[in-house]
């Protein structure tokens, strides 16, 4: 897609996901600022966010595990993606880089933002080898890094040049987060981070939008962080009915007490936040999909049924049927009772 036609689609998404959140549109400088939007998208137990610049620049932050790389390059198909500007690994988690190998082979890649914390696993061993066969340009960016991408701002804020060790989960603890800024507004991507990572950064600056560390676990966040960051909205990426609890009860109640208004993929689907630099707007999969289906209750296709195999899906599962065999379900229940059972992939 053109830049020019890049501007144009994001002009308009901001007017309608302002119609879909319920929040007003901006009113001041649309033609002249085209929108900063980040989608966290809804890929089960795993991380994956897309960042759209003003300029037409992409940047993919995580891509979800293995089993969902397929419907993260769905994703991005949908968004007309021609290439990745920035490819961001925060850390080599299974459930973060194990879709990055699709995404490698689907997708010219700019450069690749990495880590640098040696996990060791077959997972990081191929993504790192596919990033050599594709000769990408690499790097491990430390706090204080800072890239301009037209009008907005990135910064790292972890990890260190001085990588930690001896934690509860290194891999975590060394996440790549980045701050990501446009005019008066900004988004905090936080990884995995956990409790021993946060207090290595010496100031936490605030942010606008905070994407929830470590599917809303409880050792990624607490109130007294949240105090520092003072996020008006948050993102937990979750899988649904997950084999972690996540989020855990503490950080929903921590994020009660301090006034964040939050969406969870695994409720809401994927979520996205569209800003002109002033304001934000909210908008979901299921609220979108519900709006068009004339609201109440889940909208129709929420799940997806093979009619032969009696297996049912999430819509964004790699395993989905073709067109002519698929069945559409409104709720979980109703494919239970049409003698259908949840894929092992996607686990809806």
């Amino acid at each position: 897609m053109t830049r020019s036609m890049r501007v144009f689609v994001g002009i308009v998404a901001l007017s309608l996901l302002a119609i879909i959140g319920g929040v007003p549109p901006p009113t001041a400088g649309l033609a002249a600022d085209p929108p900063l939007v980040v989608r966290v998208l809804d890929i089960g137990q795993g991380d994956a966010i897309l960042v759209e610049f003003p300029n037409g620049d992409d940047m993919l932050v995580d891509a979800g595990d293995k089993a969902h790389g397929p419907a993260v390059v769905q994703y991005l198909k949908h968004r007309q993606l021609d290439d990745i500007d920035i490819l961001v690994a925060t850390h080599p988690h299974e459930d973060h880089i194990g879709g990055m190998l699709d995404v490698l082979r689907t997708y010219k890649v700019g450069r690749v933002w990495d880590s640098g914390y040696n996990h060791g696993s077959h997972t990081q061993q191929r993504f790192l080898q596919a990033i050599k066969d594709h000769r990408l340009q690499y790097g491990q960016p430390r706090a204080g890094f800072v890239r301009e991408v037209g009008k907005v701002r990135i910064e790292v804020l972890a990890p260190d040049r001085n990588l930690l060790k001896g934690t509860e989960s290194d891999a975590n603890n060394n996440s790549l987060v980045l701050r990501v800024s446009y005019g008066e507004v900004s988004f905090l991507l936080t990884g995995d981070i956990e409790e021993d990572g946060r207090a290595a950064v010496a100031a936490w600056p605030r942010a606008t939008v905070l994407k929830v560390s470590h599917h809303g676990s409880r050792n990624g966040t607490d109130g007294a962080w949240l105090r520092k960051v003072k996020p008006t909205y948050a993102a937990i990426s979750c899988g649904r009915n997950n084999n972690y609890n996540h989020p855990h009860a503490e950080t929903l109640r921590a994020l009660v007490a301090a006034g964040v208004q939050t969406q969870i993929t695994a409720q809401d689907g994927t979520i996205v936040y569209a800003t002109d630099g002033k304001t934000v707007t909210v908008a979901t999969q299921l609220a979108h999909a519900a709006a068009a289906a004339g609201g109440g209750g889940q909208p129709e296709g929420q799940y997806i049924g093979n009619q032969n195999s009696h297996v049912f899906h999430l819509p964004t599962c790699g395993s989905l049927p073709a067109e002519k065999n698929r069945v559409y379900f409104r709720t979980r229940q109703e494919a239970i009772d049409a003698g259908h059972r949840p894929c092992g992939r996607c686990k809806p």
